[in-house]
């Protein structure tokens, strides 16, 4: 082919070359293996390079870099402006991360609310439980004492009804060891039996010892005991009324019964040392009667002559010989007066 003469060949590549459809074969050929694997970025060393929020970035290089398109600097939120003044920078992500992580504390507020408040409600559950196990327990404990006492007291009435009989020889030594165990009612009992024989032998001091026990134990039963013991007399003993008069008012005072009527029946009749109250002797009558007609019952270990069941006839007698004020007096006093107060004598 003439010099300075083109081929058909020849037009095609520089055509190709000129639109940029198809590179140059010489340029592959000039472009060697370990070239092109340097021209490959390090991603290593740019993942290290890249700025991580709250961390300072790293000292700029040596060459000043060309300053940031201003779309990309707005759509990242002023990173370069914060770059460039040292300061870390803030991806656009983390302002929107913000309206997650409000929900998610306020989540586990809501749940440590819900959970101390179901912890003061099982807390006070349990307490209220607790309560009322013990009220249950203490219940349980009030029954079985009352049954107990219940069961004692039968046991000491029927002992009374054999001794009535004859038969408290036997008995004798199971009723000591009541009254030792502390049982009020035995001491009554012991002490009834001391003093009356029936069967056993008397022993007039050790009864008195055991009613008296009884009686500062509050026991009204064996006080009006006691009175009546020293208001009769006997056994060599001579009749003590200031005695009996201490020992009836000892029950009368706790709005006793027995103790109101046999006061009151000791001031109908005055004697000795005791002077007679016919006022008071009838505002006693009313309150025994009072008394008895609550209690509906008197108990079988009374001295015979001192039950109130006879005390509102009592009254009506001693209302009778007195004139109409001091009956009203009487009735005053007796409405006026309720047990565990001093009695108006």
């Amino acid at each position: 082919m003439a010099a300075g003469t083109s081929s058909p060949t020849d037009h095609r590549r520089t055509r190709d070359q000129r639109a940029g459809t198809l590179p140059a074969m010489e340029e592959w050929s000039l472009v060697p293996l370990d070239g092109a694997e340097a021209a490959i970025p390090d991603v290593a060393a740019l993942l290290a390079s890249a700025p991580v929020p709250g961390r300072p970035s790293a000292p700029a290089a040596a060459h000043t870099p060309a300053p940031p398109a201003a779309p990309a600097a707005s759509r990242a939120g002023g990173t370069g402006v914060a770059r460039a003044a040292g300061m870390p920078a803030r991806s656009a992500r983390g302002l929107h991360d913000w309206p997650w992580t409000w929900l998610v504390l306020a989540g586990g507020v809501a749940v440590l609310a819900s959970l101390l408040a179901w912890k003061s409600v099982h807390d006070r559950t349990r307490a209220a439980e607790q309560a009322a196990r013990m009220e249950a327990d203490a219940r349980a404990a009030r029954i079985a004492q009352a049954g107990q006492a219940q069961d004692t007291d039968a046991r000491i009435d029927a002992i009374h009804s054999a001794w009535l009989r004859g038969q408290g020889a036997t008995e004798l030594p199971a009723v000591r060891a009541m009254a030792q165990d502390g049982n009020a009612r035995a001491m009554v009992l012991l002490g009834t039996m001391l003093s009356e024989a029936h069967g056993i032998p008397k022993d007039r001091p050790e009864a008195v010892r055991w009613l008296a026990q009884a009686a500062d134990g509050g026991s009204a039963l064996a006080a009006v005991r006691l009175g009546a013991m020293y208001e009769r007399g006997g056994d060599g003993e001579p009749r003590q009324l200031s005695a009996a008069e201490n020992w009836y008012l000892r029950a009368a005072r706790q709005g006793d019964a027995a103790g109101l009527y046999s006061l009151g029946t000791l001031y109908a009749r005055g004697g000795d040392t005791v002077v007679q109250r016919p006022i008071t002797a009838c505002m006693l009558m009313e309150l025994a009667a009072r008394a008895h007609a609550a209690s509906g019952r008197d108990d079988v270990l009374l001295p015979a002559g001192h039950s109130a069941l006879g005390a509102r006839a009592a009254q009506m007698r001693l209302a009778g010989a007195l004139g109409m004020q001091d009956a009203a007096e009487a009735q005053r006093r007796a409405d006026a007066w309720k047990p565990g107060q001093p009695l108006d004598l």
